[in-house]
């Protein structure tokens, strides 16, 4: 007779096994592996949004859809994910949205999740009996907003609304066409719950992440971290919140403001906002290229002229608070984006 713990982990892992290929594997996978892998080792679901920060996992419903995940993947599989297209955030909704790398790590979902948002779930009737049977996330990338392409567009040949269901609850491999879309997208690797957390991620090309790096020699100096040149927005940032209070003086009605360029506006926006304890303050997108209907600048040196046009408006006519942040006026505001825009036409 098979003992307790055997019985559990065939149970769980379907053999043996496969539960020593599991934890047997302690090195990164190679992400590029897994997409040239034929057939590729990289699969399409759906979520409700995507934080792996606090929600660690692939989560199923039911152990018949996880065993076949973990018989049908190797350890190390890439899982995209697009937003639902009723319950995701609006902006979401049917978009590529992000990507995890998944061990065949299992457990519950409460096992990979923080307390929180756990919390959260139970409190929802209609999340609370869904995905508790969980494959570990190891690593994580949020698509840039900027990036963002429909499911339709991404996976032609794997998704369409018959097979929505079944994609969202148990997951379809993608075909090696599809796989190497990924390429194209650009990518911010981001926290996983349970793992090391991620620091300084900057958005980067799909071949960049995927393509594995040539070895150099020991940098001799600190570390630094800055985005790769290429296409960029000019962006402006407001940090709502009492102002007065963060400043210790009276703010007058006017903004605590950032200026910058970034390739992805709004992955910088939540880079910052999470480096922010839990609280009243946080920073939200005013200006960028997109929103003043503008396409990103080709190469750096257009973002840089713009943006020194703007800080040298603001640094004229407002408060500086060091570096490329000011206290300005709404209207300031806009008269400054508008002398940066204008400044690009002489």
């Amino acid at each position: 007779m098979m003992p307790a713990v055997g019985l559990r982990v065939v149970e769980t892992y379907g053999t043996v096994a496969a539960f020593l290929a599991a934890h047997a594997a302690t090195e990164p996978e190679s992400l590029l592996a897994q997409i040239t892998a034929d057939p590729p080792n990289v699969w399409l679901t759906s979520f409700y949004g995507f934080s792996p920060e606090t929600w660690g996992f692939l989560g199923f419903s039911n152990d018949g859809q996880r065993k076949h995940f973990v018989r049908e993947t190797q350890p190390g599989a890439l899982v995209v994910i697009y937003g639902h297209k009723t319950r995701a955030p609006f902006a979401q909704r049917g978009m590529v949205i992000g990507i995890q790398q998944v061990s065949h790590r299992v457990n519950t979902a409460q096992a990979f999740m923080s307390p929180s948002e756990w919390a959260r779930k139970l409190g929802d009737p209609e999340r609370a009996e869904k995905w508790n049977l969980a494959v570990k996330a190891t690593r994580a990338w949020r698509v840039a907003e900027e990036s963002y392409v429909s499911i339709e567009e991404f996976a032609p040949e794997t998704y369409s609304t018959a097979r929505s269901q079944a994609i969202g609850s148990q997951g379809m491999r993608l075909t090696k066409r599809e796989a190497r879309n990924l390429l194209r997208l650009t990518f911010i690797e981001t926290s996983v719950f349970g793992e090391i957390p991620v620091t300084a991620a900057v958005p980067a090309a799909g071949g960049e992440v995927f393509t594995p790096s040539r070895p150099g020699p020991v940098s001799q100096t600190g570390f630094f971290c800055k985005e790769a040149e290429g296409p960029k927005s000019l962006y402006v940032l407001r940090l709502r919140g009492d102002e007065s209070a963060y400043l210790g003086r009276p703010a007058e009605g006017r903004w605590i403001v950032k200026v910058g360029m970034s390739g992805s506006p709004s992955s910088r926006c939540d880079a910052l906002n999470s480096s922010f304890p839990a609280g009243v303050y946080r920073w939200e997108l005013v200006h960028t290229n997109a929103s003043a209907g503008w396409p990103l600048f080709p190469r750096s040196m257009e973002a840089i002229r713009a943006e020194t046009q703007l800080k040298a408006y603001l640094h004229q006519h407002e408060t500086s608070l060091g570096g490329e942040f000011f206290l300005a006026s709404e209207t300031a505001v806009a008269a400054a984006w508008k002398s940066a825009m204008e400044s690009l036409k002489a």
